[in-house]
C-alpha cells in the first residue's frame, strides 16, 4: 500500500496581508485522479484507506517567504483517525500520519495549522476514508 503525499503551497505574502489563508493556499496530492478531489484549492479531498500513510509538506509560492506546518486539529485528530507527527529528515521535515479508521468510511474534515512570519493561521481540507 503506497503512501499519499500532500503538498501545501502557500502565497504567504497575500495570506498575511489579507488575513485570509483559505484563499491563498493550494493543495495537491499524489493520488492524481484516483479518488481525490478539489486539487489546487484549500479544501482538497484526499482519498485514503485503512492503514495507509499520509505525508504532508508545505512550500511558499515565493522563495523569499517562510512557512511551516505547526500541527493538525479537527475531526480527523479528535476521532483519532489520523494523528500526524513531525518527521525530521535531512532532506526536509514533513508530517506523517497513519489512517486508523477502525471501520469508519466517509469524509473527515481536519485543520492544518501553519506558521508564517510568527503568525499562525489555519485552513480545513478533508480526508475521504474508503
Amino acid at each position: 500500500m503506497k503512501s499519499v503525499d500532500v503538498l501545501i503551497v502557500v502565497d504567504v505574502e497575500n495570506a498575511l496581508a489579507s488575513g485570509d489563508l483559505q484563499n491563498n493556499v493550494y493543495l495537491i496530492d499524489s493520488n492524481k485522479h484516483c479518488g481525490s478531489g478539489s486539487e489546487g484549492q484549500a479544501e482538497l479531498y484526499t482519498a485514503c484507506t485503512e492503514g495507509q500513510y499520509i505525508n504532508w509538506t508545505v512550500a511558499p509560492v515565493s522563495p523569499s517567504s517562510d512557512v511551516q506546518i505547526d500541527g493538525f486539529t479537527g475531526q480527523m485528530v479528535n476521532d483519532k483517525i489520523c494523528l500526524p507527527k513531525l518527521v525530521v529528515d535531512p532532506s526536509g521535515n514533513y508530517w506523517k500520519g497513519q489512517v486508523e479508521a477502525q471501520g469508519y468510511k466517509g469524509n473527515l474534515q481536519y485543520s492544518v495549522v501553519l506558521s508564517m512570519d510568527g503568525k499562525q493561521m489555519t485552513f480545513d481540507p478533508f480526508l475521504i476514508v474508503k
